[in-house]
């Protein structure tokens, strides 16, 4: 009987009376394993059930009188089971097409033996529906059916809702080891045409526990997550780093078109709870999940999360509606323009673009939404920069540079929105691996992307040096604002230069001796571009990610000779009389004493009395001369009143 045409009577009765004996109501469904090939016609396309809910038995069947169904197209996305498809000695009959490339589809890829297809997520269910990849026989593994004779699609709605809706003859895999999940999963009985029963553990994804620099990729894409923000971030390593570091968050929320196991933490820490969702999504909403067997226990009945078809999750408008929606996607290479590739390593195809564009475009539309790209800076090995100067001959882009906004590597975050090529270049070569820093700015130099005298910070012996993060800190005001101090970073030069033209010009002369009237980049360069060490510049900082400004900043200047170290000070005018003047010389007289410089000295105009009045209430006794109409100032920190 076709799916279409239910037997209404019987169907009526189960919804009357309840489904108790399934089995015996659906016997006329039921089909031995053996007759799976003489269901399949030759040159049929057939779709295999996504991700950790693949039929394992079914395709295995499959697979296995593959020589009588000869010439049909396999429809893959996101294959993860053990069943090989491939052999060395007998090519397949089938001809596969892997909308996104697993792992056991990789080889066969690279090696010409699959076709795929690159394709956003949120384009698969329409490719489908429209008819253009018309679904003649659909294998899905689902829960048994419930009393009232629907099962559940459980681990995986994704796409495998619509290719139900559409396929011609659904062929069902039975399994009581799948979890009945809520949301639009069910399914009726009468829509599958033939089932099995086979009771087994569902594929399980398991993963590495993340190393350093996943961890430390993971600590800096937590402080881009504020309270309040709803989540999507994919699987691995990062994913799951990132969660060690959201633990401290409050009243997150999760819209994702899959999550894994660090989700439970999150709901147990009291991270994510029903009662931070009231006034946001009510539930935890996704379209997968790939995990372990705790996870699918987890979801199991579970009324807190809420699984949708992909047509539904990976909806660019309904991304964008969610408040401060967070997307957290991996990268494999990075050019300094901003274009991100994810799906090849050259022209070799690797995974797929999946719902990257979709949720990094989504969450661009979220009210104070965050795209993030993540990437270790080096390939596993070491041997190359994964921030490139162009991107690799043959390397897809998956998403175009003006899409980027945040780039993560272990050595810190760029936010490129807005940025022109060469504040991009620079924010990236700041986050790539210091080995290959000065390679990529030479680079930058020969494609006319950065000022041709462009500098990076490095030592005396010309070691490009590492941002150092240690000395970053928070400071609230008399009134009670916060400002961020920081060391100074060679990207800064920009945001220094509107300091100090924010400036009158009685105040350029308390600070630079003279009217001076312009700050060209050959000056303020090297103020940005220090080495942490003879020469360290802090700098305050207030307003949000992209929008901030510099308040105050402060350096000092090593004399080697005399092991003392010259400093000075700015602060804009409508910033003073609140205390940041003496923090800055609190966390350089610090930084100093740690890197064993024996003091500060200086010079000062006499009509700079506020200067004069805290340079005279330190807690160090400063000795004052008079010198050709200045005054000059020192004192050493171990010189204490």
């Amino acid at each position: 009987m076709n799916k279409r045409e239910p037997n209404l009577e019987r169907e009526s009765n189960v919804m009357v009376h309840g489904l108790d004996n399934w089995q015996e109501v659906y016997k006329d469904k039921k089909m031995p394993i053996a007759s799976l090939s003489q269901i399949i016609k030759p040159g049929q396309r057939i779709f295999i059930g996504t991700g950790c809910s693949e039929p394992q038995t079914l395709t295995a069947e499959l697979i296995k009188k593959q020589s009588r169904i000869a010439d049909c197209e396999i429809i893959h996305f996101l294959t993860l089971g053990k069943n090989q498809f491939f052999s060395d000695f007998e090519p397949s009959l089938f001809r596969h097409n892997a909308l996104f490339i697993g792992e056991s589809m990789r080889n066969a890829v690279q090696e010409g033996k699959s076709d795929y297809t690159p394709i956003m997520l949120s384009d698969i269910p329409p490719l489908i529906t429209s008819g253009q990849k018309h679904i003649d026989i659909a294998l899905i593994q689902v829960s048994p059916p419930d009393k009232y004779g629907f099962v559940s699609l459980g681990i995986n709605v994704d796409i495998n809702k619509t290719v139900i809706d559409h396929a011609d003859i659904v062929i069902a895999q039975i399994n009581p080891q799948m979890p009945r999940t809520y949301g639009d999963t069910f399914v009726h009985m009468t829509v599958i045409d033939h089932w099995i029963l086979v009771d087994e553990p569902l594929i399980e994804a398991k993963y590495q526990e993340p190393d350093e620099i996943s961890q430390n990729i993971g600590k800096y894409i937590s402080r881009l997550v504020e309270n309040g923000s709803t989540i999507q971030m994919g699987i691995g390593q990062v994913p799951n780093a990132v969660i060690k570091f959201l633990m401290d968050k409050k009243d997150l929320s999760v819209y994702s078109e899959v999550f894994s196991d660090g989700v439970i933490d999150l709901v147990e820490a009291g991270v994510i709870n029903a009662e931070s969702l009231r006034t946001g999504r009510s539930k935890i909403m996704a379209s997968f999940v790939m995990g372990s067997k705790r996870l699918y226990d987890w979801i199991d009945e579970n009324p807190f999360v809420e699984f949708r078809p992909t047509s539904y999750i990976n909806n660019i408008l309904n991304i964008s509606k969610n408040e401060q929606q967070i997307s957290i996607n991996a990268a494999l290479t990075v050019d300094l323009t901003g274009q991100v590739n994810s799906d090849s390593i050259g022209n070799q195809f690797y995974s797929g673009i999946g719902g990257q564009a979709d949720f990094e475009r989504g969450a661009a539309l979220s009210h104070r939404g965050k795209p993030i790209m993540a990437l270790p800076s080096t390939t596993a090995d070491g041997k190359k920069s994964r921030i490139v100067p162009v991107l690799e001959e043959g390397a897809g882009v998956v998403l175009p540079r003006g899409d980027v906004h945040y780039v993560v590597t272990e050595y810190g975050y760029a936010n490129l929105h807005g940025k022109t090529i060469r504040e991009r270049a620079l924010l990236l070569i700041g986050i790539a691996h210091p080995k290959y820093r000065e390679s990529l700015l030479k680079e930058a130099k020969r494609l006319n992307y950065v000022y041709p005298d462009q500098i990076l910070p490095k030592t005396q012996d010309g070691v490009v040096v590492i941002y150092p993060e240690l000395y970053e800190s928070d400071f609230e005001t008399d009134s009670g604002k916060i400002v961020h101090f920081r060391p100074v970073k060679f990207t800064d030069e920009r945001l220094l230069q509107e300091l100090y033209y924010s400036l009158s010009m009685d105040d350029r002369v308390l600070r630079f001796f003279s009217p001076q009237k312009s700050f060209p980049h050959k000056q303020t360069q090297p103020k940005v571009a220090v080495d942490y060490q003879n020469t360290m510049a802090i700098v305050g900082l207030v307003g949000e990610e992209g929008k901030e400004r510099i308040v105050a900043a402060g350096s000092y200047y090593l004399n080697q000779n005399t092991n003392m170290a010259e400093i000075a000070f700015t602060v804009r005018e409508e910033w003073r009389n609140q205390g940041l003047t003496r923090r800055v010389i609190e966390i350089l007289a610090r930084i100093a004493q740690e890197k064993g410089i024996r003091g500060f000295n200086g010079e000062v105009l006499p009509d700079n009395k506020p200067m004069i009045h805290i340079l005279q209430t330190l807690p160090y006794k400063v000795q004052f001369r008079d010198y050709e109409g200045e005054m000059m100032f020192s004192f050493e920190f171990e010189d204490k009143k």
